[in-house]
């Protein structure tokens, strides 16, 4: 239901409420506690969102009973107006106004969440959504479940089935209609999209469309003091093929990208491409074009530091989520 951001160098908590306890997960450490919060009922528990601060998560139960904002750090609810009623399943604060907002299921009107009201639930703006689908989960409601914030005040809802909307909230104007991203719904099969948590934080690169063949060859690692931790060295090799078709095609413009830990340290060093690190990820962007013939191939040497216990970090790094992509060239 929401994130509590701990610095730049750190994952952000996710936290949800189940009965009266809350659910915290360290995505990084691999943990999930459970606290009783004094003063939360036993719900059931819809919708919720961190407080812009991260110091307060605010959940929304049934329409006629009190919302409640939960102290993180005190671990006590206090209780809040009733939401009131309708088919929105999820809220987001605008992170530079602190305004919360939601999307009515049914007919897609814009809501303003004013916890000062009784109830919360007002519409802002009618039809500036088109109605929410279900997917194909049993049970699934037209609803809109899963809905946040950029950095910059974009906002996005998903509905129950994958689609994706994005309204642009980054002025004090509301626009009529919003727009229907990406190249379909969300592929969640027989699931259903259920909440979202935390600001989108744009990555600087590039997009990209048709996934290319990399393959790859460790070389060697070795023990490093600044930071402490391990190097590993290892020649990435491009070719100029469609991975999906097979087709050989010329390839100009060129990314690779694979996982890399978020812990402070961690980088990645590579001559003849720009290294972005960014949320778990490591991208290579080609500088200019570099033209690679349909079918040939180019190896590119790659140190990956990782700090941590040499004697803890593996002898050779996995490298996983490798995969090149060939990018626009004009």
């Amino acid at each position: 239901m929401g994130a509590q951001y701990r610095g730049e160098d750190k994952e952000p908590l996710l936290l949800a409420v189940s009965g009266n306890k809350l659910i915290t997960i360290d995505v990084a450490a691999g943990t999930l506690k459970e606290q009783v919060i004094d003063g939360l009922p036993d719900g059931p528990w819809f919708d919720g969102d961190m407080d812009p601060d991260s110091k307060s998560l605010f959940v929304v139960s049934n329409p006629d009973t009190p919302s409640y904002a939960i102290d993180i750090a005190a671990q006590k609810a206090t209780p809040r107006n009733a939401p009131g009623g309708g088919r929105w399943d999820d809220f987001a604060y605008h992170p530079k106004s602190g305004r919360l907002y939601s999307v009515e299921g049914d007919n897609g009107d814009l809501l303003l969440i004013d916890p000062g009201r009784q109830p919360m639930k007002t519409v802002l703006k009618e039809k500036v959504f088109p109605p929410a689908q279900a997917s194909s989960a049993a049970g699934s409601r037209k609803a809109y479940s899963a809905t946040f914030f950029d950095q910059d005040g974009n906002f996005y809802a998903v509905d129950s089935a994958g689609n994706v909307n994005h309204l642009d909230l980054t002025t004090g104007k509301v626009p009529d209609h919003s727009q229907r991203i990406g190249r379909g719904r969300v592929p969640v099969g027989n699931l259903e999209i259920m909440n979202g948590a935390g600001r989108i934080t744009p990555l600087p690169v590039p997009p990209s469309y048709d996934e290319i063949a990399v393959t790859k060859k460790f070389n060697r690692a070795w023990e490093t003091g600044e930071p402490h931790g391990r190097v590993y060295s290892f020649d990435l090799t491009l070719t100029a093929v469609s991975k999906d078709s097979g087709t050989a095609e010329d390839v100009r413009k060129f990314r690779i990208s694979f996982d890399l830990p978020t812990v402070k340290g961690a980088k990645v060093e590579a001559s003849g491409v720009d290294v972005i690190t960014q949320d778990g990820k490591a991208y290579l962007n080609s500088v200019r074009d570099q033209f690679l013939a349909a079918g040939t191939s180019r190896p590119i040497t790659v140190l990956i530091t990782v700090p941590g216990d040499p004697a803890r970090l593996p002898q050779e790094y996995p490298l996983d989520g490798l995969r090149a992509t060939r990018l626009p060239s004009h």
